[in-house]
């Protein structure tokens, strides 16, 4: 007679704890089943990591009722809170990590919902249960959390220890029956009974499908409007279709990120040697053009002389420099030295030198400029 092997104690870190799964009328021989067991480190760690139990290839008609049992009975080593299996763990997951990444973008209470949120929403929701039990893949994990870490060391210390005795546990002995929905034919029954649920229990969760979904085409529109005019990194513009929206508060807003945009690119324009050069010689351009430009309007202004409208007090102070030949026509000019001589100002460029008859007005020029401005006739009096 071939002696029956002994199972290890531990694999790869794990505990490992075998159990007695019942005969059923399909399969009327016991079989023995391995549960593996380890404390919950996972790469995210959360409040509950440090007080939870991992647990992996629970048998296919698992529920909470056997685990609960499991540790709380035949164990009798700790509380459990709660179980968590392989697909609820996942969705909770994607639920911490989207709810972390909330907090950290905007620990304020947000006032518009993002369409990450309501994508969540989205892939959340429940719709009416079509099986009144949940069967689980071959190898598949749990997720058991106690009501303390002292909870969860002692279960699994005591798990260690009833694997070490070799003390035979049944799965699921002592359980009441009908805590949990029965197996075979009723099973298939009940699911058949359960895909046409009752007009009002399909017609809530139906409009509250929708809703959510219609929050989330208004968050979708809502941000693909606000980035339709943001340039890219080259400065472009994407051009979308739809209506043109005349909003004030809008305008404003395009204008604070064209602005960011600028100050962001604004290091960038005079970072190499060359772009200074080519900013300095675009500047002399420019002072050339202008300079030509005035050139040319004072060259016009001396040929339509006479012609030129002054003001009064531009008029006045040109009759101060040439007060000395007002309305003398071919008088004498004035020479260095004598008291007439004035700075003569053109330009930037200023000097001294004589005032010449030919800086004077005509005497037709000079009845026009008087017939303009009437109070030189009591300045010439005066003189």
């Amino acid at each position: 007679m071939v002696p029956k092997t002994l199972s290890p104690l531990s694999i790869s870190g794990y505990s490992v704890l075998p159990i007695d799964l019942p005969p059923v009328p399909s399969f009327p021989n016991p079989a023995t089943h391995y549960l593996y067991l380890h404390p919950h480190e996972p790469r995210v760690p959360d409040p509950d990591s440090s007080r939870s139990l991992f647990i992996v290839n629970v048998p296919v008609t698992t529920t909470e009722t056997h685990l609960r049992h499991l540790f709380g009975a035949q164990l009798s080593s700790g509380r459990v809170e709660r179980v968590e299996f392989h697909d609820t763990a996942a969705k909770k997951s994607t639920t911490i990590i989207a709810t972390q990444t909330t907090t950290i973008t905007n620990p304020k209470k947000r006032k518009r919902e993002t369409t990450e949120e309501l994508q969540l929403e989205l892939d959340t929701a429940e719709f009416p249960r079509t099986w009144d039990r949940e069967l689980h893949s071959s190898g598949a994990h749990a997720i058991v959390v106690f009501v303390d870490r002292l909870s969860m060391e002692a279960s699994l210390k005591a798990a260690k220890k009833a694997a070490k005795t070799r003390t035979k546990i049944v799965w699921g002995q002592g359980i009441e029956e009908g805590r949990f929905p029965a197996l075979g034919i009723q099973r298939y029954k009940s699911h058949n009974k359960l895909r046409y649920p009752a007009r009002a229990e399909l017609l809530r969760t139906v409009n509250d499908y929708m809703t959510i979904f219609g929050r989330f085409e208004e968050a979708r529109l809502r941000e693909a409007t606000r980035g339709a005019e943001v340039p890219d990194e080259d400065g472009f513009v994407t051009v979308t279709r739809g209506p043109k929206i005349n909003n004030v508060a809008r305008e404003e807003e395009m204008r604070e990120l064209m602005e960011k945009h600028k100050e962001k690119n604004k290091g960038l324009q005079d970072f190499y040697r060359f772009q200074m050069r080519e900013k300095r010689k675009g500047r002399q351009t420019e002072l050339l053009r202008k300079f030509e430009e005035d050139k040319r309007k004072v060259e016009e202004m001396r040929r339509r002389r006479g012609k030129v409208r002054l003001d009064s007090a531009g008029f006045r102070e040109m009759m101060d420099d040439i007060s000395c030949g007002i309305g003398q026509a071919g008088a004498t000019p004035c020479f260095p030295g004598s008291e007439n001589t004035r700075l003569y100002s053109m330009g930037s460029m200023s000097k001294t030198r004589p005032i010449l008859a030919w800086d004077w007005p005509s005497n037709e020029e000079m009845q026009m400029l008087l017939y303009q401005f009437p109070a030189l006739e009591s300045s010439k009096a005066t003189s």
